[in-house]
């Protein structure tokens, strides 16, 4: 495949998103769970590629995170699909700056691979089209083809089938806690199935703001119904991480409209309205003082 003339060296900086509500509508019979889910994309936390070329064959990806394994990763998986599709790739460096927590449920490593994907198809002198990038992504993991166009969508299936919608929420602060802790989302479903199995079970959301929504379809916010504002895997992940129960409460005490986790887990979500920049921030602030990654973004 013929490529443009590119530069030796380019860093890009990859962003994460987050969940706005998550519901479990079912489970496949290959035991992938269906959600329906709004994915939110945010500027920051961020990670950064710096790609450098090589006169080798292959990818070398480097990393500032030991835990993550430089021969099989998301990069290494986005690289290994397009160079498949192409049939012709030149050797690549990747060193990986990670700043997006781990086992938070923003989506980190998806993030890095739909950007290196858009990188290597602005290479290309003929790029492939966006139904064959996207299937790219999805091969590399069920979030990835968000990342490809970072607009609010709603969210079903396995996380693959996106519906944009309008930003209802612009002009609104979210604050974004990340506590020091790893969920592992396989964990996280596995208890959710245990959860589902026992007796006479109800999925409590833990939503301290209002009653369980009833209508899985309505993702609406309004300051008097944000019952649907919430994540189905709490009921899984709280009992066993009680802190991030705590920091839910923490959030709605300190003003937030609305709380919930993002994806399944650790990160916390509180959502602002657009009148309470100063009530935003003020949360924000004592929040930090606790030892905690906080972030403060205007939508």
């Amino acid at each position: 495949m013929r490529r443009k003339n590119t530069p030796n060296s380019i860093r890009i900086t990859c962003g994460c998103k987050v969940n706005l509500g998550l519901r479990v509508t079912g489970v496949r019979a290959d035991g992938y769970h269906e959600l329906d889910s709004i994915f939110y994309s945010l500027p920051y936390p961020c990670d950064d590629l710096i790609i450098r070329h090589t006169r080798h064959t292959g990818v070398i990806v480097r990393c500032n995170t030991p835990s993550i394994d430089p021969n099989d990763n998301t990069l290494t998986k986005a690289w290994a699909a397009f160079a498949q599709a192409s049939g012709d790739l030149p050797g690549i460096e990747i060193e990986l700056r990670k700043r997006i927590p781990q086992g938070a449920g923003l989506g980190g490593g998806s993030s890095d691979a739909a950007a290196l994907l858009r990188w290597l198809n602005s290479t290309c002198a003929f790029p492939f089209d966006k139904k064959t990038l996207r299937n790219m992504a999805l091969s590399v993991g069920a979030d990835t083809p968000f990342f490809l166009q970072n607009t609010m969508c709603r969210v079903h299936g396995i996380g693959e089938k996106l519906s944009p919608l309008n930003d209802t929420f612009s002009g609104f602060y979210l604050v974004l806690v990340c506590p020091d802790i790893h969920i592992s989302t396989l964990w996280a479903y596995a208890r959710y199935d245990a959860l589902a199995r026992t007796a006479n079970y109800l999925v409590q959301q833990k939503n301290l703001t209002n009653r369980q929504a009833k209508d899985n379809k309505k993702f609406s916010f309004k300051k008097t119904s944000i019952e649907a504002f919430c994540n189905d895997l709490e009921a899984a992940v709280f009992p066993g991480y009680p802190q991030l129960a705590a920091i839910k409460a923490d959030l709605l005490l300190l003003g937030a409209d609305a709380a919930c986790m993002s994806g399944s887990g650790s990160s916390l979500v509180g959502l602002f309205s657009r009148a309470g920049a100063a009530i935003a921030k003020n949360a924000a602030e004592a929040l930090r003082t606790r030892q905690q990654r906080v972030f403060l973004l205007p939508l």
